[in-house]
């Protein structure tokens, strides 16, 4: 395999299992160093240690992401530690299968305080970081208002020759999504809302940071066989009498390629958005869910 992110740094939200210790072991293997930021520290360093074991840097941090203090002593720690930030992976998030009469206001709010508030503050932490290690041409402006002052004072900015000398990109930030964001779902209400605002996010924030050169994407995986979504077979078990792995069986029917996502197969497209070949890519979010769905 190739070593495409050498000396690079990625923090990896949720890393310490699932989908996101996945990404961090295949971006480890490509060379990136990883902040495996985690709310159970116990998986957290085992996460780590198989990532050391394959030659480069680990760093395992317990973090709450919905604690946007934390997400900032997390960023000055890494930088002390690693010197920079070039890829901020948010993949932390919690599910719950639950019919909608039933869902309380407790559960609506740590739903949204970790799948969309707490994501969107990370981004606002490590953007910050990203932006300081942009080179000073493009850190002139701070978006649109400051281009319209600063053209109407005479002021044009950064020239083509400038601009041409630079790197195409200063940072890469991959959100979660999910499909649940694409359309209603009615046993995971607040689940659905933080996801559809992920994608919202990802718009808004990639809009805010190109001027920086910084790339905002996101994926909306499928069915992934991984501890949440075994959880929810067990919880729509529960719900309607099934047995053990028919809920997931029978979303997986609804797939047309016929199976389950693997870890793999999320690692691959989360790793083309961070990527030079996605250099020119920014406010998308790309289903990874075997034509689940198609919008």
């Amino acid at each position: 395999m190739t070593q495409c992110f050498s000396n690079k740094v990625a923090i990896i939200t949720g890393a310490g299992q699932g989908i996101g210790k996945g990404l961090a072991l295949r971006f480890a293997r490509e060379g990136a160093d990883i902040v495996v930021a985690e709310y159970n520290a116990e998986t957290a360093q085992a996460t780590a240690a198989e990532i050391e074991a394959l030659g480069v840097r680990a760093m395992p941090y317990q973090i709450d992401v919905s604690d946007p203090a934390a997400a900032r002593q997390m960023v000055r720690d890494v930088v002390q530690a690693f010197g920079r930030i070039d890829i901020l992976i948010n993949n932390a998030g919690i599910v719950r299968t639950q019919p909608m009469m039933e869902l309380s206001e407790a559960d609506w709010d740590r739903t949204i305080a970790v799948n969309q508030k707490g994501m969107f503050f990370m981004i606002q932490a490590v953007a910050e970081q990203m932006i300081a290690q942009a080179p000073e041409v493009l850190r002139h402006g701070s978006g649109l208002a400051d281009v319209v002052l600063t053209e109407a004072a005479g002021d044009q900015g950064p020239t083509e020759e400038e601009l041409a000398a630079l790197d195409s990109s200063y940072g890469k930030i991959v959100n979660f999504s999910s499909i649940a964001g694409r359309r209603g779902r009615p046993l995971s209400v607040d689940y659905a809302a933080s996801k559809a605002a992920v994608i919202s996010i990802t718009q808004s924030t990639a809009l805010a940071l190109a001027p920086y050169r910084i790339n905002v994407n996101a994926i909306a995986p499928g069915i992934v066989v991984t501890p949440m979504w075994e959880q929810i077979d067990k919880d729509r078990g529960r719900l309607f009498g099934a047995k053990e792995g028919e809920a997931v069986k029978a979303f997986v029917n609804q797939v047309p390629l016929k199976r389950a996502a693997t870890e793999e197969d999320i690692a691959g497209a989360v790793t083309f958005l961070c990527s030079s070949d996605a250099d020119y890519i920014t406010g998308q979010t790309l289903n990874v869910d075997g034509g689940f769905e198609m919008d």
